[in-house]
């Protein structure tokens, strides 16, 4: 096991170009980027790092968008980055628990042991006569033998040894031997993808999509492009998306406002673009306007890394509008506003916070309209924390951050 596995890794500052959030492999060095705000665990062990570093790659696969995904694989319309990391893992793990893939085929042939073919045994044998019984001497028999040279099990060496190459790193210092086939896509994939077709086995199936998801992103010069990049230089909005995942709503259309030019000339009218606020979420009658800001405020505690008035007021206008649509509301809405941003709790610790920490309220002095939205709560959420969470929407969490604001606002 490598044992400088932590000291390959680096919190970001997000100050100039260490903005990069993900892995980055020269060869067989490599180096692993968390977010800002992210708290590395403080134990001095690979298995502990190593799950820091897998929740990482979890959060990118799954909250990283296409459009701002940074890599040098190809790219694969079914997924939301341009890696295939989570393949890569999967074979890894596969073949520490199965080995290498191998079809079976059935061979027979005259013997006096193994499994009897009665019917090749009939057609094929000539049988000793006594009296009234039939006996047999020699029997057509059957037996399994692995076929150590069938395609797909080149393809499994091919992928299990990338893989090793490209990810290893992360689980140990071993390498498998070399591929004894060359890379070709339209080969493996067709093979792959004959077999897929075939196949009933859950864990097969799974093992054969995996390859074929590596095959499908290998790059063109194969084994021989050891350089490799998979992350994102544009963390804010894998924030965004997470907070979006775990708090807001799927129809939040509803609640975007609307502009619209009336032209003079030929009484046109031009729809203008809305404005849509990060994030949605409902609780019981209540209404919270939240919006997602990847700032450094958590990580600097100047007042000068805090949202400045454009989005202070942006935040106002948004709940404003929801303020009159009368179908959006009950007659016990309260509506509240919140800024959220990345910290970790342990470098707040002096404050004894937790994984949600209050840090205050942004207002518009031109308001005075004593509407709870109007005061918009600033709250720190332990970017840690919200990379567990994120997997799914859960009302535990999301009542947990509603009485956080309505306590504060109260």
């Amino acid at each position: 096991m490598n044992p400088l596995l932590k000291e390959k890794c680096h919190i970001n500052t997000n100050i100039g170009e260490d903005t990069f959030v993900g892995i980055k492999c020269h060869g067989e060095d490599f180096s692993v980027h968390f977010p800002l705000g992210f708290s590395l665990t403080q134990e001095e062990n690979d298995k502990a790092v190593r799950k820091d570093i897998l929740l990482l790659i979890e959060v990118l696969a799954a909250h990283c968008k296409r459009q701002d995904a940074e890599g040098n694989f190809l790219a694969d319309e079914q997924t939301n980055t341009d890696s295939p990391l989570y393949a890569y893992i999967y074979i890894i793990r596969d073949f520490v628990a199965r080995g290498y893939y191998k079809e079976g085929i059935v061979e027979y042939a005259s013997s006096k042991r193994g499994k009897i073919n009665w019917n090749r045994t009939i057609k094929q044998k000539k049988p000793v006569i006594q009296d009234t019984d039939v006996f047999y001497l020699d029997f057509i028999t059957k037996k399994n033998v692995i076929n150590e040279n069938d395609l797909i099990t080149l393809i499994h060496q091919y992928c299990v040894y990338t893989s090793f190459i490209k990810i290893g790193w992360l689980f140990t210092d071993y390498k498998p031997p070399k591929p004894a086939i060359p890379f070709h896509r339209q080969w493996f994939s067709s093979a792959l993808m004959a077999k897929l077709n075939n196949t009933f086995n859950d864990n097969n199936k799974a093992l054969f999509q995996n390859m074929l998801k590596i095959v499908r992103e290998e790059p063109d010069k194969g084994l021989e492009c050891t350089d490799y990049s998979y992350g994102t230089y544009s963390f804010e909005h894998t924030w965004e998306h997470m907070i979006d995942t775990v708090f807001g709503i799927a129809d939040k259309d509803r609640y975007f406002p609307r502009t619209q030019w009336n032209l003079v000339r030929n009484n046109q009218l031009y729809d203008s673009t809305k404005l849509e606020p990060d994030t949605i979420m409902l609780y019981k009658d209540n209404i919270y306007v939240l919006d997602a800001k990847y700032y450094r405020y958590g990580w600097t505690k100047h007042a000068g890394d805090l949202p400045k008035s454009e989005s202070i007021n942006k935040q106002i206008t948004y709940a404003e509008y929801i303020d009159q649509q009368e179908e959006l509301k009950s007659n016990n809405t309260e509506l509240y506003n919140a800024f959220i941003m990345p910290f970790d709790k342990l470098q707040w610790a002096d404050e004894k916070a937790e994984h949600m920490h209050y840090i205050g309220e942004a207002v518009g002095l031109w308001k005075n309209s004593n509407k709870k939205y109007e005061r918009i709560q600033g709250i720190l959420l332990d970017v840690k924390y919200l990379m567990q969470i994120a997997e799914k929407r859960s009302e535990s969490d999301i009542m947990a951050l509603a009485e956080f604001i309505e306590e504060h606002c109260s």
